[in-house]
């Protein structure tokens, strides 16, 4: 039997606990087999059942989902003090350089994402 339909029998049954097994298992067949074909086919019809809170709760799972293949196929991104360089030029003497404090010229700093999800 379906997880869902034993949870749904599980929460429509308020009948005290029958002694006899036999009777119990063909009472939760039944009422499992009456769960089942009430059960939603269509998006429109789950989208209802879900109401606006569920539906809600489901596209922010998959707006994290998405955030989190996002972040493990582009982990890094472009330093803004060097502007993706690795380097910085002097302001009067231009032609000097030095390695970027920020990203120690690398160039890409982690996305706060990683950062937090990852710990790295």
């Amino acid at each position: 039997m379906n997880l869902v339909v034993q949870i749904a029998v599980a929460f429509t049954s308020t009948d005290a606990p029958n002694p006899h097994p036999s009777n119990a298992a063909a009472a939760g067949s039944a009422a499992g087999q009456a769960v089942e074909t009430n059960t939603p086919s269509t998006s429109a019809e789950i989208a209802s059942t879900l109401g606006p809170t569920g539906m809600l709760l489901l596209l922010a799972l998959a707006v994290f989902a998405v955030y989190v293949v996002s972040l493990s196929l582009h982990p890094n991104a472009k330093c803004n003090r060097c502007k993706g360089a690795g380097r910085h030029h002097g302001t009067i003497f231009s032609y000097a350089q030095r390695p970027c404090s920020s990203c120690k010229g690398r160039g890409v700093h982690p996305r706060l994402g990683r950062k937090v999800l990852f710990k790295t």
